[in-house]
């Protein structure tokens, strides 16, 4: 339960417009009778829920600073003081609007290939070696190949599309867990996701002249989340590009042949930051 409410809206409508400042403006000038501040282990604002009627409406300040306004409606409304560790909120605020898409959003066709997700588990284990526990970012995760396989590795995924088809799709089977999931712009991610160690953009193209600007904004946004990244094509032409651009980001790359898989993730440029 969130702020230890039965149930709770959340202002923002989606993940993406936690970054939004005009909702903390929104929120503290709602009409309310009770307020719950969400504290963080070192006692900074997470969130804000106000009671309106019967309902009680939250605001959360993960992807945006809180204002001096947030504490003084607290202190307006005699309200009460919650603590969490920021990475559990997180979690829960991702829980939140998977749920949402898992419920509103009509799945995609089915299209998972559970040696898929095997072979990749031993490409990233080839290329990486011991991780149990890490976290790693899945890059357009579509409906969790790639997260089913770094969980089998014992590594926590951090997933985003900007599908939610295919999120609902690896929501409702499972592939896909609701705290580790966003529907969010790649475009983006530098600002709504964490830097993390590790990351995938597994089977990203067909990448051609039409869209080439397009992909390499999404590879530079994975690149300058992650500090090793694999990125898996389709041909070795593509890999070549993705090697172009990690190298001008500075990484050390290898492009290899993969041959575990008939169809997906033929080529692999293995980028690391120097």
């Amino acid at each position: 339960m969130l702020l230890d409410l039965d149930e709770v809206s959340f202002l923002e409508p989606n993940y993406e417009r936690l970054a939004d400042d005009s909702f903390t403006g929104m929120l503290v000038g709602m009409k309310a009778t009770e307020a719950r501040l969400l504290i963080s282990e070192d006692e900074w604002p997470l969130a804000l829920a106000l009671k309106n009627g019967k309902e009680w409406k939250c605001g959360s300040f993960i992807l945006r600073k809180p204002s001096e306004a947030v504490v003084e409606k607290v202190e307006e409304l005699d309200g009460e003081l919650f603590q969490e560790e920021r990475v559990e909120w997180e979690a829960a605020v991702r829980e939140y609007y998977s749920l949402q898409i898992a419920k509103q959003v009509p799945p995609s066709v089915e299209d998972f290939n559970p040696r898929r997700a095997e072979s990749i588990a031993s490409l990233l284990k080839e290329r990486w070696g011991e991780v149990e526990g890490k976290v790693c970012v899945d890059a357009c995760c579509g409906s969790g190949a790639g997260s089913t396989a770094l969980r089998s590795m014992g590594m926590i995924p951090l997933s985003y599309d900007n599908d939610p088809g295919l999120i609902s799709l690896g929501l409702r089977s499972g592939r896909l867990l609701p705290e580790e999931t966003v529907c969010i712009d790649g475009m983006k991610v530098g600002r709504l996701l964490k830097p993390a160690h590790f990351g995938v953009l597994l089977m990203a193209g067909e990448i051609g002249p039409h869209n080439q600007l397009i992909w390499r904004i999404l590879v530079n946004e994975v690149l300058e989340l992650t500090e090793n990244t694999v990125l898996t094509v389709g041909t070795e032409k593509e890999a070549r590009l993705l090697e172009q651009w990690a190298r001008a980001k500075g990484r050390r790359t290898e492009v290899l042949e993969n041959t575990r898989e008939a169809f997906y993730d033929n080529w692999v440029c293995d980028a690391r930051r120097v």
